[in-house]
C-alpha cells in the first residue's frame, strides 16, 4: 500500500465491490454503481483478467441502474452473484429503487448473467444486500428493499433457482446500510448491518440485536476472524471497534 495505481473505471463515480479470483489474482470482477446525480457512466460488472489493465463490461442493465454488490461462491470461483440498484439523486428527493434493481447469477466466470426471479418480489426493488456463505453449498441470503409486504430477509438453497422469505425485516435506511456479512467458519451464523448491528445464528431467519456495548452504531462493516468466531471487527460511523 506504499503506492497506487489508478486502474480505470473512473466514470463509475461509486464502486460497491471488488473481488478478485482466489488463485489467479489477475482475474479481478468490480460491482460498479455509477454516478449518483446523472445517467451514463461506468454501471455494473467489469471484468479484468490481465490485473486491471483492461476492462470489460459483462453486466450491464440500463443506464439508471449499476451493480451494488458481487460475489464469488467460495466453493466455485466459476459462480457469482451480482445485484443491481438502480437509484438517481435530486436536490429534493432520492429515487431509490425501479425496475433495474434485481439479483444475477453467472455460471461462467462472469461472461454471462441469469437474472434470478423465482420466489423473489415482482415489483420495482430498492437496494439488494447479498451474502455467499462459506459453510454451506449452494446458500444465498439476500436482504431486499421492496414494498411493505414484499421487503424482508430471502433465502435461497439451490444457487438461487429459487427463494424463500424468512421474515420482513429490512435495515432502518437501505440506502444507507443494506449488506450482509458471513461467519466463514460457523454454519448459520450472519450480520446484517444497520444503526444497531443485527445477527442471526439460523442463516437469517431470525435477526436479533448483536449488542452496542461501549461502542458506537450506524455499523457499515464486519470482519470475522477466520480461526475464531469470538474475534469482530466492526467499522462504524464512530470508527473501528473490536470484540
Amino acid at each position: 500500500g506504499k503506492s497506487w495505481n489508478n486502474m480505470g473505471l473512473k466514470a463509475s463515480e461509486h464502486i460497491g465491490r471488488i473481488v478478485v479470483h482466489p488463485t489467479n489474482p489477475d482475474i479481478v470482477w468490480v460491482a460498479a454503481q455509477g454516478p449518483l446525480w446523472s445517467p451514463g457512466g461506468d454501471r455494473g460488472v467489469y471484468k479484468t483478467s490481465d490485473g486491471g489493465k483492461t476492462w470489460k463490461q459483462v453486466l450491464k442493465v440500463d443506464e439508471w441502474t449499476g451493480a451494488n454488490e458481487v460475489h464469488l461462491d467460495p466453493h466455485d470461483p466459476n459462480v457469482l452473484y451480482a445485484s443491481t440498484y438502480q437509484r438517481h439523486r435530486k436536490v429534493w428527493t432520492l429515487i431509490d429503487g425501479g425496475p433495474g434493481s434485481g439479483i444475477y447469477k453467472s455460471n461462467d466466470a462472469g461472461e454471462t448473467w441469469k437474472k434470478l426471479t423465482n420466489g423473489l418480489p415482482s415489483g420495482d426493488l430498492g437496494r439488494i444486500g447479498l451474502v455467499v456463505p462459506a459453510p454451506e453449498h449452494d446458500v444465498v441470503v439476500a436482504t431486499v428493499e421492496s414494498g411493505p409486504d414484499d421487503r424482508g430477509t430471502y433465502r435461497s438453497d439451490d444457487g438461487g433457482a429459487n427463494w424463500s422469505k424468512l421474515n420482513g425485516y429490512l435495515s432502518s435506511s437501505p440506502q444507507y446500510y443494506q449488506e450482509l456479512f458471513a461467519d466463514p467458519t460457523v454454519r448459520g451464523r450472519l450480520y446484517l448491518i444497520d444503526t444497531f448491528l443485527q445477527t442471526s445464528d439460523d442463516g437469517g431467519r431470525t435477526w436479533r440485536r448483536a449488542g452496542e456495548s461501549h461502542k458506537h452504531v450506524d455499523n457499515h462493516i464486519v470482519w470475522v476472524d477466520p480461526d475464531d468466531p469470538r474475534h469482530l471487527l466492526v467499522g462504524c460511523d464512530g470508527r473501528l471497534y473490536e470484540s
